[in-house]
């Protein structure tokens, strides 16, 4: 017998898996502050992390706009998909304080997407509460990062 799925609690694994997935981002916003590092490594890290993440969240879009939509609003979904990729990508040839901040502007939207659309029904109660978290996480990163490349 299964037991009854509770829609808002985040499955525990993926709240593990999404956790781990801010070490990096912790790791590029603590480097600066590290002596003997060399300068830069730190948003490096932190810029080429959060592209690949901006990646990975418009992949999780682009599986949801294969849902039941009409073709209007699967196609807004599926173009929307792709622009955090695109802003992921600009931001690897931007200099470091443009592309952190298009970084956490990218972030931030895509958490708003998400949770506008956990709001609309699209996606299940726990998804929104847990790209919350992982994007306070993912921007609080990028913003510390963003005073580590302003002050030196």
């Amino acid at each position: 017998m299964t037991s009854p799925v509770d829609h808002a609690r985040i499955p525990p694994v993926a709240l593990a898996l999404g956790l781990a997935g801010l070490i990096p981002f912790a790791a590029g916003a603590l480097v600066p502050w590290v002596p003997d590092i060399a300068p830069g490594v730190g948003s490096r890290l932190l810029i080429g992390y959060a592209a690949i993440i901006l990646t990975f969240l418009g992949g999780i879009r682009w599986g949801t706009a294969i849902g039941p939509y009409d073709g209007r609003r699967q196609s807004a979904e599926l173009l929307g998909s792709v622009l955090g990729s695109l802003a992921g990508l600009a931001a690897l040839f931007l200099p470091p304080i443009l592309g952190l901040t298009l970084l956490i502007a990218g972030f931030l939207l895509q958490a708003l997407w998400d949770v506008t659309s956990v709001e609309a029904g699209r996606l299940p109660a726990w998804f929104g509460k847990l790209r919350m978290l992982l994007t306070s996480g993912a921007v609080l990163a990028l913003v510390l990062g963003l005073i580590a490349v302003a002050i030196t």
